[in-house]
């Protein structure tokens, strides 16, 4: 019976910034945002609308001045005073903002298409060009190297492995299969959704890098992927012949539930999927599919569940402007309620929500003691059974 409110928002664009964002992450230290650009890594405030360091990875040489480059990844880690930067080139660099030094620490030949470091930052995970799945040590030594894909089913087959606890996840696409990498607990499960004839499968590696379950081949399956941190369930979502569902299935890829979004099958793209911390929100970043000559709308949509009933309690509209177009969205890890937006204009947002339950005052028999509960657009009235006013 409750409902999600919006109790404050901040937002700032940073001028000044160069080049065009590509993605984000938080700075150990308060107020300070690390985005990786076109060009290098920046350190935003949002409180002071400007850039306070910089580092430039064109004059390193370690992205062309074209403007081509990608960075794939980011991560702060304050033990070493350095930022970690991935480039999509293969390069694996170490960025020192005092000083503006930057340290290649590794490289790999065929590219790679994500990063991700464990909570504790004792391992980072990388996904290369070539299909494989690397593990290093926090000083960057190698551990082991895995292809990403394998005949085997895995260690666990016909059974539901895993110890409740994950932490780091694979996105798949449907052209080169790129695989994306995020943290969620300390012990590590890999996901990828791979292509095969017609379909695709989702695959969970544990923290030593040993495959342990193949799903059967899911038609329609798309490339947006989450872990419910508190929870055994991989949300996802599919298209249908006649809907558009988000899925949740058990870490053997056995189907455990859905719900359907209220968009028309094609009507909408799904870009990413997002829990919360405490995994009682689940955000979801959908943008229209593209219309000739016009930019698409981007969308977040906010649910959560009771009762086994998923409910639409917000949406945030971005528009259609190239400028308002999404890069990336982040929920703070301490404040489950706080939600962070990237824009391609450099805008960047917060949004803090909590909870609330909207009712009347029902100050005396004569008031009626109404409670509204937000689901989407719908529109509906809760009746009292036959007869319940009646006094025995």
């Amino acid at each position: 019976m409750r409902n999600l409110r919006l109790l404050r928002t901040g937002g700032c664009r940073f001028a000044a910034a160069p080049g065009a964002p590509q993605c984000f992450c938080l700075s150990a230290e308060p107020d300070r945002v690390l985005v990786g650009s076109q060009h290098g890594l920046l350190e935003l405030s949002p409180a002071r609308d400007s850039v306070t360091r910089e580092v430039s990875l064109t004059a390193e040489g370690f992205m062309p001045e074209d403007g081509s480059g990608c960075i794939v990844g980011i991560e702060d880690l304050p033990e070493q005073e350095c930022v970690c930067v991935a480039t999509a080139a293969g390069d694996i660099l170490l960025c020192n903002l005092s000083t503006k030094q930057v340290e290649c620490v590794g490289s790999v030949d065929s590219g790679l298409s994500t990063m991700s470091w464990s909570p504790d930052q004792e391992l980072v995970l990388l996904a290369t060009g070539q299909q494989t799945l690397i593990m290093m040590t926090r000083d960057f030594e190698p551990i082991t190297e895995k292809q990403i894909h394998q005949e085997e089913f895995g260690e666990g087959k016909f059974v539901a492995l895993g110890w409740g606890k994950k932490e780091t996840q694979f996105h798949g696409s449907e052209g080169k299969q790129a695989a994306k990498v995020f943290p969620v607990c300390s012990y590590t499960f890999v996901l990828l959704l791979s292509q095969s004839v017609g379909a695709r499968k989702v695959r969970v590696w544990n923290r030593e890098l040993v495959l342990q379950s193949t799903s059967e081949p899911i038609s329609r399956l798309e490339q947006a992927l989450s872990w419910k941190p508190s929870g055994s369930l991989i949300t996802s979502t599919q298209e249908k012949p006649n809907r558009h569902d988000v899925i949740f299935l058990e870490k053997n890829g056995l189907l455990h539930g859905e719900f359907t979004l209220p968009f028309q099958k094609g009507q909408v793209k799904v870009n990413e999927l997002l829990w919360n911390a405490d995994s009682t929100i689940l955000a979801i970043w959908l943008e229209d599919l593209k219309v000739e000559n016009s930019n698409t709308n981007s969308y977040v949509q906010l649910w959560t569940t009771g009762n086994y009933h998923w409910y639409l309690k917000q949406s945030l509209h971005f528009g259609s402007l190239e400028e308002n177009q999404l890069v990336s969205l982040l929920w703070d890890r301490e404040n489950p309620y706080r939600l962070y937006v990237l824009c391609q204009g450099w805008h960047y947002l917060s949004y803090d929500w909590h909870w609330t339950t909207d009712h009347g005052m029902g100050e005396n028999s004569q008031h009626m003691s109404n409670v509204a509960v937000i689901d989407g657009g719908k529109q509906g009235d809760c009746f009292a059974a036959p007869g319940s006013e009646e006094v025995a």
